[in-house]
C-alpha cells in the first residue's frame, strides 16, 4: 500500500498543545539552541500524550460484520533544527518535522477492534514553526 505524503507547514490545529502551556523556558547560561533540544523533546511528548487521547476516543461506525475507527498518531522520529541566525538580532527560529499518521483499526466489536493492530492510511510530513522570544520558545 502506497501511502501519500505531502509537506506543509501547520500553522494551527496544534494550538490544544500551545493551551496547554507548551513553552519552555531557556535555563540560566543556555542559548536558544540548547533550549530548543529540551524544548523538541516536551513537544513529542506532548504529541505522544495527545495520540493516547485520540486512540481512547475513537468513534466506531458500523461496517459489514463489525466496526471501523481512526485516529491520528504521530512517527517518534523527528528532526529539530535551529535556523543558523546570519544577525545577532534576529529572532531565533526553530522547526520541528515529524509524521503524522491517520491510522484505522477494524473489528467485530469496539472492544475487538481497539485491540487490533493499526493499519495506517495517510501519511503527513508534518513542519512545526516556532519563534525564541523573551527567553522562551512559543508557537
Amino acid at each position: 500500500m502506497t501511502m501519500p505524503r505531502s509537506k506543509f507547514v501547520r500553522t494551527s490545529g496544534l494550538a490544544l498543545l500551545l493551551s496547554l502551556g507548551v513553552t519552555a523556558a531557556a535555563a540560566a547560561g543556555d542559548t536558544p539552541a540548547e533550549s530548543f533540544d529540551r524544548f523538541c523533546l516536551e513537544w513529542m511528548k506532548k504529541l505522544a500524550v495527545r495520540e493516547h487521547d485520540n486512540q481512547e476516543h475513537i468513534q466506531w461506525i458500523q461496517s459489514g460484520k463489525g466496526v471501523t475507527g481512526e485516529y491520528v498518531g504521530y512517527s517518534s522520529d523527528h528532526t529539530c533544527l535551529v535556523k543558523p541566525a546570519s544577525d545577532p538580532k534576529a529572532v531565533p527560529i526553530g522547526k520541528i518535522i515529524y509524521q503524522e499518521i491517520r491510522y484505522q483499526k477494524y473489528g467485530e466489536s469496539p472492544a475487538v477492534a481497539a485491540n487490533s493492530p493499526p493499519q495506517p492510511l495517510e501519511l503527513t510530513e508534518v513542519t512545526e514553526i516556532f519563534r525564541y522570544e523573551k527567553g522562551q520558545w512559543k508557537y
